[in-house]
């Protein structure tokens, strides 16, 4: 079992970022739960190259479980940087509305 925490990490990296996509859509239709869980995807990927870079630059480590942390890091940052994105798109749509009004 200790073998395989460092997957089950990255696999509940795919989870949480799915499940906080899925969590901040305003409708619950399928098409927006399949798109919620392709941005989880994607930022689960970003994870992969942030992990990728940190290990270019660090070196290998001997216990996989900092691999793992490092996809969860990375992961997490592409969900902080993509929400504070659509929030600000959000904000700036909304004002573009009103001026036109």
């Amino acid at each position: 079992m200790t073998e395989s925490i460092a997957s089950w990490m990255t696999l509940t990296a795919l989870f949480a970022s799915a499940g906080w996509y899925i969590f901040r859509s305003t409708e619950r239709s399928i098409p927006l739960i399949v798109t919620s869980i392709m941005s989880g995807i994607l930022c689960l990927f970003g994870g992969f190259l942030f992990s990728g870079a940190v290990l270019k630059i660090l070196g290998s480590f001997e216990n996989p479980i900092m691999p793992a942390l490092f996809v969860w890091l990375g992961t997490a940052l592409c969900i902080f940087l993509h929400t504070i994105y659509s929030n600000r798109k959000n904000s700036t749509t909304k004002t573009n509305e009103r001026t036109y009004e």
